[in-house]
């Protein structure tokens, strides 16, 4: 009987043993899909990325165009309402 009892427990080692195992080979085949999908991700999302910086400041630049427009028509408005109140004195 303690003879059965020794090799069950060898065999209960052995199959923990290889399930351990197992457990570790589709761990491994977990973290390759993972890798490959967050490069894939990482591939897809920095061109969109990168274009949208692109986009950024080209409103930027524009928009400081515009307030420089702004500014300029700004100025006009004032000289012309300078000249046409002194016009009219």
């Amino acid at each position: 009987m303690s003879a059965e009892l020794v090799l069950s427990g060898r065999l209960d080692k052995e199959d923990l043993s290889t399930k351990l195992g197992q457990l570790a080979h589709k761990i491994e085949e977990v973290k390759v899909e993972v890798h490959d999908a967050l490069v894939k991700k990482y591939a897809e999302f920095y061109p969109l990325f990168d274009a949208t910086v692109q986009l950024r400041s080209r409103v930027s630049d524009l928009n400081a165009d515009v307030d420089s427009a702004v500014a300029v028509i700004e100025k006009q408005v004032v000289a012309l309402s300078s000249l046409f109140f002194f016009k009219r004195i």
